[in-house]
């Protein structure tokens, strides 16, 4: 009976007609306004993926503000997508573990979460170190700290 309670709170807010599809996509624009729901799910269901988000944003505005190289645009981009996906990918593992195992315990339902989750984490990982190779720069010649060797040679002509 639990798992019924379950399954319909997260069926709440989805029309009849999609619950009930077990079929491809019959057009362009059913497929993509899935997908677009599938994105407004994720976001309303998962608080990480929110703060992932508002991060991003907070990135963005940075970059602007400092003026990034197009270059850079591409590294920061990056490492804001792959972070993304990896959530997105977390989502998916946790969903389909969760719908086999229901609430029984499994150690490899546990491993595959943490497996996913700590994936997310490395991605975290790599997206800061991007982010702290492309912006050490711009910071700090913002406070006139000179980093580059070349950038040096020039104060002295």
């Amino acid at each position: 009976m639990a798992s019924r309670d379950r399954e319909q709170t997260e069926l709440e807010g989805i029309p009849d007609q999609e619950k009930a599809q077990t079929a491809r996509n019959g057009n362009f624009f059913k497929a993509l306004r899935n997908s677009l729901n599938g994105i407004w799910m994720i976001l309303v269901r998962e608080r990480n993926m929110r703060i992932h988000v508002v991060l991003a944003f907070l990135i963005l505005v940075a970059g602007l503000h400092y003026g990034l190289y197009r270059a850079d645009w591409l590294w920061v981009t990056m490492a804001i997508f792959i972070v993304i996906l990896s959530e997105f990918l977390n989502t998916i593992i946790e969903a389909v573990v969760d719908l086999v195992v229901e609430k029984k315990y499994h150690p490899l339902a546990k491993l595959a979460k943490d497996v996913a989750a700590g994936e997310v984490l490395v991605a975290v990982g790599v997206e800061i170190i991007i982010l702290l190779i492309i912006f050490q720069p711009y910071v700090w010649r913002q406070f006139g700290i000179v980093t580059n060797f070349s950038d040096l040679l020039h104060q002295f002509q």
